[in-house]
């Protein structure tokens, strides 16, 4: 089987995504919230810092104030010695010690003060530091949370659009920019959705145009098989007109003109019959889906190509199982995929002596769904050729012999009924394609 096998670039998409609409209330962008964030980091260090700085004033205060205590106390001290050794009275004495004990009483005192002041220095900072560094944490941790919510619903969203979903997503509630980025992920599958309907829209046209290439190429066995009967009904013409001329109208006469009629009755069918499947084949694609049996299709498809100058020494055996279940398909788009295959399969034969150019049709039930089987005796795919089989635009067929729009037009219309297809290369040579169809499977495309 010769496949069409070179690859066109896509049209980009990304030049096609319409702009997000801008938010009408704004709210703060993400460098925004981390430049709010640092200033709040800044305010909390300075408040620390001013703390600290009225703590160090206060207790180099009170530990001035402390020292100042304690040189009175020592002066006081050396007095009451120098006192004792001028051998002053008691008076004296007594008098020096109610002064040192009030210098030791004071002292005591600016010790207690220094201590509660440092003390409450401490709590106050410690207290500070603590809510401010839990309350920027705790935003830090909503802020984050949030954003790593919304960041996992853009991702989902992205992943369901890998899937196949084109539907609208669930808006953000947010202004910032993965709020804008949501949205270019929703106009990115408002676009993919678009872009996808042309598409069916083109494939549909390029099918239509593949099949009226295919009418064109069975033109000349058409007009062979219509030869035939017109002759036939031109021969009988004339003999009625004939006899009709000579005026005879014995019974016998009579007799033979109307066996002549039946002749000509049976040749007018046979063009009309092929007219009709001609006119089946170059109508539109039909939209509607229904039950189909797999087994009428393929027939359909070989009454088709029994008029194509391909398959003239080519031949065509079928093994179709009686049993197989109808499935829901558009018929129309299945007997473009068996034209397809069963014509690649012929070209791939081209090479063979006369009269061993063979192609085998079969169907059966396979893993819960129908299979359709096409098999060649020809030259077979080489592993390259078989990688690249279903590119559009790639053939190994000669330039004016193939599109390369065969095989990519089969995989489309296989995975539009929920199935795939396969090449694999037959141990006795030639190639087998097969068609795997599920038996339960959505309405439509």
């Amino acid at each position: 089987m010769n496949p069409m096998v070179t690859a066109a670039p896509l049209p980009e998409l990304a030049g096609d995504l319409p702009t997000p609409p801008a938010r009408r209330q704004r709210r703060l962008s993400l460098r925004a919230t981390g430049v709010m964030a640092i200033l709040a980091l800044v305010a909390l260090a300075t408040v620390m810092v001013a703390s600290a700085v009225l703590f160090r004033g206060a207790v180099q205060s009170h530990l001035e104030g402390l020292e100042a205590a304690h040189g009175r106390y020592e002066q006081l001290l050396e007095q009451r010695q120098e006192t004792l050794r001028a051998g002053a009275g008691p008076a004296q004495l007594q008098a020096v010690d109610l002064q040192l004990r009030s210098a030791f009483e004071d002292r005591i005192q600016r010790l207690n003060l220094t201590r509660h002041t440092i003390d409450g220095g401490t709590v106050t900072i410690a207290t500070l530091a603590w809510i401010g560094i839990t309350s920027i944490g705790a935003l830090a941790v909503l802020f984050f949370s949030r954003l790593a919510g919304d960041i996992n619903t853009v991702r989902a969203r992205a992943l369901a659009i890998l899937t196949g979903d084109r539907s609208a997503g669930r808006p953000l509630a947010r202004g910032d920019e993965v709020r804008e980025l949501g949205d270019a992920v929703d106009s990115l599958a408002a676009t993919l959705a678009r872009r996808e309907r042309d598409l069916a829209v083109e494939r549909g046209h390029v099918m239509h145009q593949e099949k009226l290439a295919t009418i064109g190429s069975m033109a000349a066995g058409v007009i062979r098989e219509i030869g035939n009967p017109i002759a036939a009904i031109d021969g009988y013409a004339r003999a009625l007109l004939e006899a009709q001329a000579s005026g005879a109208a014995s019974p016998a006469q009579a007799g033979e003109a109307a066996s002549a009629i039946r002749p000509i009755l049976h040749e007018t069918a046979r063009l009309i019959a092929i007219t009709r499947e001609i006119n089946r084949l170059a109508a539109t694609p039909a939209a509607q889906w229904q039950l189909a049996s797999l087994n009428e299709i393929v027939a359909q498809g070989i009454a088709l190509l029994r008029y194509e100058p391909r398959l003239e020494d080519v031949k065509v055996h079928t093994a179709l199982d009686p049993m197989l279940p109808a499935v829901n398909c558009c018929a129309d788009r299945l007997v473009q995929l068996l034209l397809n295959l069963v014509i690649n399969a012929a070209d791939a034969t081209g090479g063979l002596p006369p009269h061993t150019r063979q192609v085998d049709i079969s169907t059966r039930e396979a893993e819960g769904g129908i299979e359709l089987r096409v098999e060649d005796n020809g030259c077979g795919l080489s592993p390259q050729v078989l990688q690249r089989a279903f590119e559009p635009l790639f053939t190994t067929k000669p330039a004016g012999k193939g599109t390369g729009l065969g095989l990519p037009l089969c995989r489309a219309i296989a995975e539009e009924h929920g199935g795939r297809i396969a090449l694999e290369p037959l141990p006795q040579g030639g190639t087998r394609a097969s068609v795997w169809l599920p038996l339960e499977q959505p309405p439509g495309p």
